[in-house]
């Protein structure tokens, strides 16, 4: 059985059945990762207030093997780091925590990704910048973007299953859920 122990941001959680979770983490160490929370929708649960969505965590997780194998995050601890920080009070943030959920690959840590995550909950950067600096990480700088369909400059959203920029009028024909928005 293996065992890790990693810094993460909650980027989402689903529950699953009656009492239990599928949480995806982004760690600094592995980076994203699904992992199950046994029990975290019951009232005595001491993992569910620490689950929650832009929350930054120190987690511990166990590899189970098995027929349900995956995942499962025994124990986990706000980071005293960010107790100052009002992070999860930054609802401007979950359309790019939710593209970040759908965008990256498990196992895939991005040690400039990590501090940028960080840094925006300190310095409370304002969205637009913060949505421009993160697709830039990712590899799509918008300096020189153009629309893809249309080819206008006026760019203002990124439609994240075919990895495009899109102005206004064409993000429109998008489903809103894939397309990730600039301004």
């Amino acid at each position: 059985m293996r065992e890790l122990y990693s810094k993460a941001v909650v980027l989402d959680r689903k529950d699953v059945g009656e009492i239990d979770g599928l949480v995806h983490l982004f760690t600094e160490d592995y980076g994203k990762i699904a992992a199950w929370a046994k029990s975290i929708k019951k009232n005595t649960s001491k993992l569910s207030a620490h689950l929650q969505p832009l929350t930054f965590i120190k987690v511990r997780f166990i590899q189970r093997p098995g027929p349900r194998d995956g995942w499962l995050i025994v124990d986990c601890l706000r980071d005293d780091d960010f107790l100052k920080y009002k992070t999860q009070k930054r609802f401007d943030l979950v359309p790019l925590i939710s593209f970040l959920n759908q965008f990256l690959f498990e196992f895939q840590p991005d040690r400039r990704l990590w501090a940028f995550l960080k840094q925006i909950f300190i310095a409370s950067y304002p969205y637009e910048q913060t949505a421009k600096t993160l697709l830039a990480i990712l590899g799509f700088d918008t300096k020189n973007a153009a629309c893809a369909i249309c080819s206008s400059k006026q760019i203002i959203a990124f439609h994240s299953q075919d990895h495009v920029f899109l102005c206004k009028s064409c993000s429109l024909k998008f489903p809103s859920n894939k397309v990730l928005l600039l301004k």
